[in-house]
């Protein structure tokens, strides 16, 4: 299949798009536990605010880096679904389940013993200080079965399912909705009672994932038999091909944290611009990010299969689809853009800020599509070690960018251009000479395919 060809209708669209569209709804609604937290505890005053806002921001950062396993579990799980081994990816899944139960256990004993000195160091400060580290001391409580979680959908993506966890994220936000007014005010917790109610309505996701998996799905995805001991639970694969994948994480956080510290040294109004730009750019992303989904799931299947003219083919159109979603993103964000300000902010320097900058955002929309669909391509062939190290190679080249060229929010956003490009162009050559390319593939049919 040719790249033409990949913008032509194909006969894998239909479950291309029964993998990606509740994939997107789930990808969406996962960050609606932080914004109903948020609009609850907003309520309570502008201290208890910037409290859950420092916590958030260390959980979310501790979550992105160990949060690995979810994302390796997908192809390792396809893999053995294509190669018709469900009991391997039964062991498999047991064996991720474990790590992440082991791992999060050891978050939450270090980061609520040391909550207190971990919000410092962000900053916080007198009575933030001290109800961030209230908060955070609560919330770490859910890491294990956060991760645990996280580790199930993976594991329903790599056997194709993205609707079971759509329906589970579904009632772990409507406990979060219900819960988050009656332990803020009806029992008087403030800002620890948004803690308690996230930290079980993850525990009911995940206890809900566990009864699907060990209940409904037990002996389909090979869950039913013995794992033949810890060789069979597949614990060294895993964490051997997670660790790449955690410093991929660390890599990026460390680019996307760098481009707001610099946003920040340049002034109130440059930081808010800078951060309705960014929020803007990660939330559009969630449209690409359930094509990655897609790619995945389809590639990590085909590859156990040891069918790469099939891999190749469904990648290509999986890119053909992204870039054409990027461009349709453009053009809406161009069309609102004169409403983006206004809507985020009433002070006019920070519109002028953001109208400055804008438009990276817009055209970066495209490209941020491949960049995304590649992702999940080089996900499904589990390229993990290729991953990180083109990621560690981006961030350095945006931060030098950043450091050279950073004196102003545009530079910041230049900065965060060349990390974008420079992880595109990483993934372009990497499809010459990867897995999927056609000189890598000896079969007959595969110079025709290509």
């Amino acid at each position: 299949m040719t790249m033409r060809q990949a913008f032509k209708r194909n006969p894998r669209d239909r479950a291309i798009a029964a993998l990606a569209i509740p994939a997107l709804g789930t990808l969406a609604i996962d960050p609606l536990v932080s914004i109903v937290d948020t609009m609850w505890v907003g309520r309570l005053g502008t201290v208890e605010l910037a409290a859950l806002a420092v916590a958030s921001a260390v959980f979310a950062a501790v979550f992105a880096v160990f949060n690995f396993i979810h994302v390796t579990i997908t192809p390792m799980v396809a893999g053995e679904v294509g190669r018709g081994s469900p009991e391997r990816a039964g062991g498999i899944t047991k064996g991720a389940l474990v790590i992440s139960v082991v791992i999060g256990a050891v978050l939450a004993l270090v980061l609520g013993f040391l909550s207190e000195s971990i919000v410092d160091a962000f900053g916080a400060t007198g009575g933030v200080l001290e109800q961030s580290a209230a908060y955070l001391r609560i919330r770490v409580l859910s890491m294990p079965a956060m991760l645990l979680a996280m580790v199930a959908v993976g594991v329903y993506r790599g056997h194709q399912d993205t609707r079971t966890p759509l329906y589970v994220a579904l009632v772990m936000n409507l406990v979060n909705l219900v819960l988050d007014p009656i332990l803020i005010f009806g029992a008087g917790l403030g800002v620890v009672g948004a803690a308690w109610a996230t930290v079980a309505a993850q525990t009911i996701a995940a206890a809900g994932f566990l009864i699907l998996l060990f209940g409904r799905d037990r002996a389909k995805f090979g869950l039913d038999g013995h794992s033949n001991g810890l060789r069979g639970l597949g614990l060294g694969r895993i964490l051997g091909e997670g660790w790449p994948m955690m410093l991929r994480s660390m890599a990026l956080l460390f680019a996307l944290t760098a481009t707001t510290y610099a946003a920040t040294q340049l002034g109130t109004a440059e930081v808010a611009a800078h951060q309705i730009a960014l929020q803007t750019w990660l939330f559009m992303s969630f449209v690409l990010d359930s094509l990655a989904v897609a790619a995945m799931a389809m590639i990590g299947s085909d590859m156990g299969a040891e069918n790469r003219i099939a891999a190749r083919e469904v990648g290509n159109r999986l890119l053909a689809l992204g870039f054409m979603g990027g461009m349709i993103l453009a053009l809406g964000l161009a069309l609102v853009r004169p409403l983006l300000a206004p809507f985020f902010s009433a002070e006019p320097l920070v519109e002028e800020l953001l109208a400055s900058v804008v438009w990276f955002v817009i055209v970066l929309q495209p490209l941020t599509a491949l960049v995304y669909v590649w992702d999940g391509i080089a996900i499904g062939t589990s390229a993990f070690r290729f991953m990180a190290a083109s990621m560690v190679v981006s961030a350095v080249l945006a931060v030098v960018a950043l450091v050279v060229i950073g004196g102003s929010l545009v530079g910041v956003w230049a900065s965060l251009t060349v990390l974008v490009l420079s992880r595109l162009v990483a993934f372009f050559l990497w499809s010459r000479r990867g897995p999927l390319s056609s000189a890598r593939d000896p079969s007959p049919g595969s110079q025709v395919a290509a």
